[in-house]
């Protein structure tokens, strides 16, 4: 072995033969594994966007199982882990979900909605009455990974925070020490993703430094 010589990761290698199938006829580099290779951390976080309209078509449960997967890699308060979600498919719940948000349509003709849940006890136990903050932010931390994760293996979702929260515990069954976070509508998406109406605050108005007020 060469002095200075390191081995390749695999993210180079893929890459490597991606490359090299243009040139090689014959040599199939996996399609799932080539557009990956595309999708860098910057373009997923770049087309990420609220899609309200989906097809009719089933999203596979490989997908959902990456995408919690993903929510699970969030960073938690002690490495409490709070967050519990609850994967809706059923045709009946998911209409009683849509009545507890307001009908809105997202919740309605989406295949899947992935909700994501905050077990206040689970992190009371170590932090008492912050235990309830800390949670609710580890969660959000959760949904936010399946929302760039959809983004990820091109499918559409929503974030749909305004419901009844007392409803939808009703509806999932959910005990008294979880709380519903966000309703996570998930499919291939009918639509491209809506722009917001109001434009994006310019960073430098937002970012301070050491104090406040001072840029």
């Amino acid at each position: 072995m060469h002095r200075g010589w390191k081995p390749l990761s695999r993210r180079q290698l893929l890459q490597g033969a991606a490359a090299f199938s243009l040139l090689t006829p014959g040599l199939i580099v996996p399609e799932a594994e080539a557009e990956n290779l595309e999708k860098s951390f910057a373009w997923v976080v770049k087309h990420r966007g609220m899609v309200r309209a989906y097809t009719t078509d089933p999203v596979p449960e490989e997908k959902i199982q990456r995408l919690l997967r993903y929510a699970v890699r969030a960073p938690s308060a002690g490495n409490l882990q709070p967050w519990e979600f609850i994967v809706v498919k059923n045709p009946e719940v998911r209409t009683q979900l849509t009545k507890a948000a307001m009908n809105q349509n997202a919740v309605a003709t989406a295949p899947v909605t992935i909700v994501t849940c905050a077990d206040i006890q689970r992190m009371g136990s170590e932090y008492g009455t912050r235990g309830s903050f800390f949670s609710l932010v580890d969660a959000s931390f959760a949904t936010l990974l399946i929302l760039l994760g959809a983004v990820e293996q091109d499918l559409g979702a929503c974030f749909v925070g305004s419901y009844n929260s007392e409803e939808v515990a009703t509806v999932l069954g959910l005990p008294p020490h979880v709380r519903p976070v966000g309703l996570v509508t998930i499919g291939y998406p009918a639509e491209q993703p809506q722009k917001p109406k109001t434009k994006k605050i310019p960073l430098k108005k937002l970012v301070h430094v050491d104090k406040w007020g001072e840029t």
